[in-house]
């Protein structure tokens, strides 16, 4: 107990022991284990769960060439950054900012030029302190144009959403570190993706952008992995955060998983190779409604 109690404060640094939480502590990394059980019931429930898998098709690249656009779109929707569709792809393709919303509009950009660039994006780090400035850096680029909220760098204060409180500021670097070590233990792209993004989104790092950021880390796995991206739109934004919030809540994935798989289904069968068909695709399938609509995200037969 002694030795146990010495490694905790740091004044018996030889002293051995097989917690992860007083390892971590050792050196200099304390994590919140309330918060690692969780990521291992997520490993756990996606391990157990049916194979997901929606490759992309290397025989015709330009079909995915506004899923970058539509990504980064609804992403920032679902964030309360809310724009006509029409007056974003200006934003993004013709560089047409308003004036009113000059770091709105930088949110859709810098979230667009992230995901586009599929060379950068298709690296998710080697280990966690490369996955922790990976994380940083994207977390700059998408916030780049609201230098008040410390783009890039660690919340100082804790931050919730509702109820839920999100890990100390203290137990972040820790935190974030544990759940990247756990992510070997992932055998697809489609499973470390959805689990990549539950950390970020859990952990919730940074002062704002962390939805935008966790779901940039799931496109990186899956454009690692030869994997379609993962879209969620508009209309589905309540089945995604209520899979979060049960995961978060009650410790329950299943939710989040089956919410992850369809979304993957969706995405897979929309053709982004011409902007205005894509948007009447998506438009048919209802992703431009409001969460409270009475209408649902439609998959159409494969």
């Amino acid at each position: 107990m002694q030795a146990l109690v010495g490694i905790a404060l740091g004044t018996q640094p030889e002293a051995k022991t097989r917690s992860p939480s007083l390892t971590s502590r050792r050196v200099g990394r304390p994590v919140d284990q309330i918060r690692v059980h969780r990521f291992e019931d997520l490993a756990r429930g996606l391990r157990a769960a049916a194979p997901q898998s929606r490759p992309v098709d290397p025989s015709r690249p330009e079909r995915y060439t506004y899923l970058p656009f539509f990504e980064a779109y609804f992403s920032n929707f679902i964030e309360g950054t809310e724009f006509d569709v029409d007056e974003a792809a200006r934003i993004v393709f013709q560089g047409e900012m308003p004036e009113a919303r000059p770091a709105d509009a930088h949110d859709i950009i810098g979230t667009h030029r992230l995901l586009a660039d599929s060379e950068r994006l298709r690296n998710t780090g080697t280990d966690a302190d490369d996955f922790i400035d990976l994380l940083k850096t994207r977390n700059a680029q998408i916030m780049e144009g609201r230098p008040e909220q410390r783009p890039g760098l660690f919340k100082q204060l804790a931050n919730r959403a509702g109820s839920t409180y999100f890990v100390d500021p203290a137990l972040v670097e820790g935190t974030l570190a544990a759940g990247f070590r756990l992510r070997d233990d992932l055998d697809t792209a489609w499973e470390r993706a959805v689990y990549i993004a539950f950390v970020v989104a859990e952990v919730h790092p940074f002062n704002d952008g962390n939805g935008r950021t966790a779901r940039a880390m799931m496109s990186a796995e899956l454009e690692a992995g030869g994997q379609c991206h993962i879209v969620v739109p508009t209309v589905f934004r309540q089945d995604y955060l209520d899979g979060l919030r049960l995961l978060s809540r009650q410790d329950d994935p299943s939710v989040l998983i089956k919410a992850m798989r369809y979304a993957h289904d969706f995405t897979a069968i929309i053709d982004f190779s011409d902007y205005a068909e894509a948007k009447r695709q998506l438009h048919e399938a209802h992703a431009f409604e409001e969460p409270d609509s009475a209408r649902r995200l439609r998959v159409r037969p494969r």
